[in-house]
């Protein structure tokens, strides 16, 4: 997945709050991430997931 593919998904997730999104392949988050406020699970992959 792209840099840019990856804000649509995030974009996607926060313009129809989303309480779950996975990252999962990501090693790090874009600062874009904190639309996504209603998010309660984040999945990222080796990482964990974030409750």
């Amino acid at each position: 997945m792209t840099p840019e593919e990856l804000l649509q998904l995030i974009d996607k997730a926060a313009d129809e709050g989303q309480t779950e999104l996975d990252l999962a392949g990501f090693e790090e988050l874009p600062p874009e991430i904190g639309k996504c406020a209603p998010l309660e699970r984040l999945a990222l992959g080796k990482f964990g997931m974030i409750v």
